[in-house]
């Protein structure tokens, strides 16, 4: 196993652990919720892969053996977001959960990608766009932004500022959409930083999901705010 794959395996264990430290606290730690975060682990994984596997020619120009291969995708944040909240929600109904669980998700999400973005850091995947600057890296034939490194120092501030104002949130679910709204805002900006072949309209696939992503907290966050003028 190679040192990337180690820190990757790593941003797994770190966010199930901060979910499940989450879930603890939040006294959640039942059999139901047990499914529920295996269920958004197993989907976000699943849809990690084939989401990057997707966006490299598969199955067309990418053998379709190469899906089954576990080595191969697995790094596509968007795809797995995406999917790991679809996979969370049907199991929330098979199991008749109506309690908001995005919380726990919150501070897992960003602490595992502080740590898995040093994997595609030593993996070399997920790479910057070139530059001359003094803390360039030499990768891919070239001297470009650490941009793993610039992803995995927000996600790691992200999780320090959310831990910081989780106390002071008295609305279940808030958390969440401002980590929505801080992960969107973020990411937005460091994919002037990375490498990308695809644009629309002069911006990446990536950053139009941000974008939505931007929208949607702001909205959520301003609904749960006149709820609570309302009350």
């Amino acid at each position: 196993m190679s040192v990337g794959e180690v820190f990757t395996a790593l941003g797994y264990l770190v966010g199930a652990l901060v979910l499940v430290w989450g879930a603890m606290q939040k006294r959640l730690a039942t059999d139901g919720m047990g499914w529920v975060a295996l269920s958004g682990f197993a989907g976000g994984v699943l849809g990690a892969k084939l989401t990057e596997l997707i966006f490299e020619g598969w199955p067309l120009r990418v053998p379709f053996l190469a899906g089954l291969d576990p080595r191969a995708g697995g790094r596509a944040l968007f795809g797995g977001m995406v999917c790991g909240w679809i996979a969370v929600e049907i199991a929330k109904r098979r199991l008749g959960i109506r309690r908001s669980t995005g919380d726990l998700f919150a501070l897992a999400l960003p602490a595992g990608e502080a740590v898995g973005r040093i994997g595609c850091y030593f993996n070399g995947c997920c790479y910057g766009t070139t530059c001359d600057e003094p803390w360039a890296v030499y990768q891919h034939g070239a001297m470009r932004h650490p941009a793993q490194l610039y992803s995995s120092v927000t996600a790691a501030l992200i999780f320090v500022g959310l831990l910081w104002i989780k106390k002071r949130i008295a609305r279940e679910g808030d958390l969440f959409k401002l980590y929505l709204l801080a992960f969107g805002a973020s990411r937005f900006v460091l994919e002037f930083y990375r490498q990308n072949d695809t644009y629309w309209f002069g911006l990446t696939p990536m950053q139009w999901f941000c974008l939505d992503l931007i929208l949607f907290g702001v909205v959520a966050l301003a609904r749960a705010r006149r709820q609570v003028l309302a009350q």
